[in-house]
């Protein structure tokens, strides 16, 4: 269950988000960005973007049991940005069509 009063404890924590877009006949296509946790709202978390992204801010759906521990010290970001001190890794899947999910 997703609380604003317990995802609040995660402001200021950094997360590398994953995306995963998901179409029938076509390869899937990935994405992401890297942030920190700026604040909590009803909708989620608003990412203030670091990188992989040109959008100051970018929103994750309010769910706490999508913030993975990170697994590494260190993450490399489409070979090339390196990114440190990550607290949390979300990996997110989207389609045009719920079907194709």
């Amino acid at each position: 269950m997703y609380s604003i009063d317990i995802a609040s404890r995660e402001i200021g924590k950094r997360v590398i988000v994953s995306l995963k877009l998901v179409s029938p006949g076509q390869d899937d296509q990935y994405s992401g960005y890297w942030g920190v946790i700026h604040s909590v709202h009803e909708g989620g978390f608003l990412v203030e973007v670091e990188g992989g992204s040109d959008e100051q801010f970018e929103m994750i759906p309010p769910d706490l049991n999508m913030l993975d521990k990170a697994k590494h010290s260190v993450y490399q970001f489409n070979d090339e940005a390196i990114i440190e001190n990550v607290d949390y890794e979300v990996y997110l899947t989207g389609a045009y069509d719920p079907a194709h999910l």
